[in-house]
């Protein structure tokens, strides 16, 4: 949760800090400078002149976003809810929203990669008011329950969220099934048999070169490392108090591993690979090993589950299994 001065006080934010602005104009301009000299080939119709257009226009959009892109903030009190908004160089917007307007409210679940809630507030006027998102993905029930509090409201009915701290093992990844092994199974066996064909068609008929013979012995390996490997291709993790149980795919159905807290060297967080915006949380056992979580879209996100991965391996076992 940001910061709150007190705990009679919750505040929630939806916007790019400073920083990030200025880095983000900063780009953008640079590009449009790099652009500009290539402009002078537009009128003879070079690739060059198209290609400066097109770049220019995309910084033009990149400032933009940088220069129009607003701050939200909500200041969530017992006299209601202060909500002001703000773009740069603009003047600051206040609403104030108090508990007697307010006749409703329910958690939602955000669509997209990452996991995350905001809170809907339906006043007396059939308006409806989304919240910033919540900023810490493993306190929702918390931070939902304490508004409630706030703005004497019922609790709002719950919403499944597998990394909530409430739970008695957060799940990061979606749960294991065995269907799809069998699934992985059956086309990894079409796919490599459809590939065959045409090699135990020449072999068949003795047309088979050497080159064939190394081409589909590279095949089957290919397919016999596919195959070993399955289980890799999905995991899930479920962290209880002192130790993390790890469900994977394998061949022969669905395997599963036991990690206590005692065993833990350390938990980081690294970048998930291809994707800016994905990361892994890793941990690093005691005998050098490393193993690395299903991908969690953002850093801040990603930074709270290893904060409650951490909490809790240092607890004392109560429960896992």
């Amino acid at each position: 949760m940001d910061a709150a001065a007190n705990e009679n006080e919750v505040r929630l934010r939806k916007g790019t800090s400073l920083n990030e602005r200025l880095a983000l104009a900063g780009a953008a301009a640079l590009l449009c400078l790099i652009a500009l000299p290539g402009l002078v080939h537009l009128a003879s119709g070079h690739w060059l002149g198209i290609a400066a257009l097109f770049a220019l226009l995309f910084g033009c959009l990149l400032l933009g976003a940088s220069l129009l892109d607003r701050n939200v903030v909500w200041i969530i009190t017992p006299g209601g809810i202060l909500i002001g908004e703000q773009r740069p160089f603009g003047k600051l917007h206040k609403r104030l929203i108090r508990p007697d307007e307010i006749s409703k409210m329910h958690l939602r679940r955000n669509s997209g990669r990452s996991i995350e809630f905001s809170l809907a507030f339906v006043t007396a006027s059939e308006d409806v008011l989304t919240s910033p998102p919540l900023p810490d993905v493993t306190q929702v029930h918390e931070t939902t329950v304490r508004i409630a509090r706030l703005l004497r409201l019922p609790d709002p009915e719950p919403v499944e969220n597998p990394l909530d701290a409430v739970n008695a093992g957060i799940r990061l990844g979606k749960p294991v099934n065995s269907k799809r092994v069998r699934g992985f199974k059956v086309l990894i066996v079409l796919l490599a048999g459809a590939l065959s064909i045409p090699f135990i068609y020449a072999l068949w008929n003795d047309k088979l070169s050497p080159f064939g013979i190394a081409v589909w012995s590279l095949g089957a390996i290919a397919a016999y490392v596919l195959l070993r490997s399955v289980n890799r291709m999905s995991a899930c993790w479920i962290v209880h108090d002192g130790a993390i149980r790890i469900e994977r795919l394998s061949w022969n159905g669905t395997e599963v591993e036991m990690i206590a807290g005692s065993d833990v060297e350390a938990v980081d967080v690294e970048s998930g690979g291809r994707k800016d915006s994905l990361y892994v949380i890793t941990i690093r056992l005691r005998t050098g090993r490393k193993i690395r979580s299903p991908a969690l879209a953002g850093k801040d996100q990603t930074r709270a589950v290893q904060a409650e991965i951490v909490r809790r391996l240092r607890s004392n076992p109560s429960g896992g299994g």
